[in-house]
């Protein structure tokens, strides 16, 4: 799989904050501050007609509290409609219901954010741009009036007895979903404190840049055009020194996209100086230090954030992949069942848990999972190539490359897919195609270490012994408990006759799993080689009992066989190897060889022309059929095969190509 992106919250909170010394007016004094509130409430931006206006279609869900008043959907209207007005004369923006949902918002909730959360299980976004709710629960025991989440593009509003100050709380919440943070400004609509009746200069230029924001949830807001310049008005902002930590948020969040991962913790650092309590600062740090491989780091980071608000399930997914990056997939898998519950509707998380099942090697589960990612999001890249590098363990290659190639028309970074398509095509023997796609791969993801491995294994069929030998070298240092590096880093040796280096892998690779057939295999191989006979039966002894589907130790005893003249038993190891793996080309060779060696030249004859379709520039074999063609008087057919041995540059026996052209004259 691919590099997995983190999910964060940026969660903007304000209105005004219910505090254990928080006093109600009097309910006349209210009414009038209220309307005087109302009456004075102005901002000072005009929208230029000549601009373009940008309609904002909203899902509005109401709990049961707040629909306990027959007119809920006039009093929404009539909410929404007063926040639309300002916004389109303001910034040429206008919010449309699209639709409204019932809630049965959770009780037991308590508080705000709680709330928002339980609000985002239960209320999918669907087709809308956002979701804003509505509740009129007062039992909770502290918190805000609202709330509201710039990423997600969800707004939770709490009731209050005035629709004055209801539009004015809306007005200030909806300018979250624009990028606008709370400020130290007075007379701002996002003053922090107390909400004055103005749009200041920099809430304006905040909101005019996101103006024509994305509002898909798996696409950041602003595009990477436009983040500089937010960059650059963070930064002017700063410069007034009134410590507003959520600017330093803000600028986390730009900097994460821009994979500048040292200024965003910087900027995490000054935010939690300014407000140790504001959570969105740990989760920030938390992925910057996962995406800089600083994994405990970022899981304890990750964790400090659930301990104060468990309800996120941002934080679990992003927990989930630092405990996948650690190879601890249970944990992972723990964490992501966890986000997924805490919001159903999250595809990344069903891609992400299908990710962990594959790595498991439960490969119908993640199927499962990854559809139902792509149920709830049928653009999500991941997704897709998770499920091709699942089906090619199916060995359903033609699936996995329409799906790899699906990931790639929407995602062309994508590492894992690139890895998926190299995988097909040495499947389909074309191991140029494949090298060309794992190097696509890592120059998407240097580190990522199934590409060396691949790439290593087709370099090794290409005969490229030593660059085999250093890709599954960057495997083993990415992943130092590679097992199949080792093991295939081991048949590299052996390729380039490095024995004593052979043996070390192998021996390297059992001490990660001492069951391991491969590295008993190449064990037995190595101790041939060095003419360690019985210990090189035992080896392969050992790998056929753990893995009777292997077939290189058949290959292998068929030599020890041979060399001991037990002609019977060395025919059966090797057809054994055969039956397991019709194209192994050294097992047909040794076949032929054995067979040619005791003169039974028609059905050797049929090895070698198998060697020759599996390689066509095998020069052995081409020799050998030609002294075969010549026993059987075939002297012309003997002659092509000898020409074509040559061509290779084998040196054919002088007096044997004497004899032939004698024959043929």
């Amino acid at each position: 799989m691919a590099k997995n992106s983190g999910i964060f919250s940026f969660t903007l909170t304000s209105y005004y904050k219910k505090t254990a010394s928080f006093q109600p007016f009097s309910k006349c004094f209210l009414r009038v501050f209220l309307l005087l509130s109302f009456l004075f409430f102005i901002f000072q931006v005009g929208f230029s007609q000549t601009q373009l206006s940008r309609t904002v279609n909203l899902r509005v869900a109401a709990d049961e509290e707040f629909r306990s008043n027959k007119n809920w959907h006039l009093e929404i209207k009539r909410l929404v409609a007063a926040s639309s007005k300002v916004f389109e004369e303001s910034f040429g923006i206008r919010f449309e219901i699209k639709s409204f949902k019932s809630w049965i918002s959770d009780n037991s909730q308590n508080s705000t954010l709680d709330l928002l959360n339980d609000l985002r299980r239960k209320i999918p976004q669907g087709e809308c741009d956002a979701v804003v709710g509505f509740t009129s629960q007062f039992h909770l025991k502290y918190d805000l009036i609202g709330i509201a989440s710039y990423l997600r593009a969800y707004v939770l509003l709490r009731k209050m007895e005035s629709d004055s100050l209801m539009i004015k709380m809306l007005t200030h919440e909806l300018c979250h979903l624009f990028g606008a943070i709370d400020i130290d400004e007075k007379g701002s609509i996002m003053n922090k404190e107390n909400h004055g009746k103005k749009f200041d200069a920099f809430t304006t230029q905040i909101i005019l840049l996101n103006k024509d924001r994305n509002f898909n949830p798996y696409v950041f807001p602003l595009p990477k055009s436009k983040l500089d310049e937010v960059i650059s008005i963070c930064e002017q902002r700063k410069r007034l020194h009134k410590e507003e930590a959520e600017i330093n948020v803000l600028l986390a969040s730009i900097h994460l996209e821009k994979e500048d991962y040292d200024s965003m913790i910087k900027e995490c650092l000054q935010a939690i100086e300014i407000d140790p309590d504001l959570v969105d600062s740990y989760h920030h740090l938390g992925i910057a230090y996962r995406r800089k491989g600083q994994i405990d780091l970022a899981i304890e980071h990750y964790q400090k954030v659930i301990q104060h608000q468990p309800g996120l399930p941002e934080v679990h997914y992003n927990l989930g992949i630092a405990w996948v990056n650690k190879g601890m997939f249970d944990e992972g898998i723990k964490e992501y069942k966890k986000a997924i519950k805490l919001n159903p509707f999250c595809g990344r998380a069903y891609s992400n848990l299908g990710y962990a099942f594959l790595q498991k090697g439960v490969i119908d589960q993640a199927i499962e999972k990854c559809q139902k990612a792509l149920d709830i999001y049928p653009r999500l890249a991941e997704a897709f190539s998770t499920l091709g590098a699942a089906l090619i363990l199916k060995e359903k290659y033609a699936e996995a490359e329409v799906y790899s190639r699906m990931a790639l028309d929407i995602n062309p970074n994508l590492s894992g897919a690139h890895n998926n398509l190299g995988t097909v095509c040495m499947n389909k023997k074309e191991t140029a195609q494949a090298i060309e796609e794992y190097l696509k791969a890592l120059e998407i993801n240097p580190e990522y270490s199934e590409a060396h491995y691949n790439l290593g294994r087709a370099y090794l069929l290409k005969g490229l012994a030593d660059r085999s030998i250093s890709e599954f070298k960057k495997a083993i240092q990415h992943k130092p408990n590679y097992l199949k590096a080792h093991s295939n880093l081991a048949s590299a040796y052996l390729k380039k006759g490095m024995i004593e280096e052979a043996i070390k892998e192998c021996q390297n690779a059992l001490a990660i799993d001492p069951k391991n057939a491969v590295a008993h295999a190449n064990l037995g191989h190595a101790y041939l080689k060095k003419e360690m006979i019985s210990e090189a039966e035992m080896a392969c002894h050992k790998a056929i009992a753990l893995d009777p589907n292997l077939p290189e130790p058949h290959n292998i005893l068929g030599i020890l066989f041979d060399r001991e003249e037990r002609i019977e038993e060395a025919l059966e190891e090797h057809r054994k190897a055969i039956r397991l793996k019709h194209d192994y080309l050294e097992a047909h060779l040794n076949l032929a060889n054995v067979l040619f060696k005791r003169n039974i030249l028609a059905e050797s004859a049929l090895h070698y022309k198998k060697v020759i379709e599996i390689d066509s520039t095998h020069a052995q074999a081409h020799n050998n059929l030609a002294v075969i063609f010549y026993h059987q008087k075939n002297y012309e057919k003997s002659w092509e095969h000898l020409k074509k041995a040559e061509n290779l540059g084998l040196k054919a026996h002088p007096d044997f190509k004497k004899e032939l052209l004698k024959k043929l004259k």
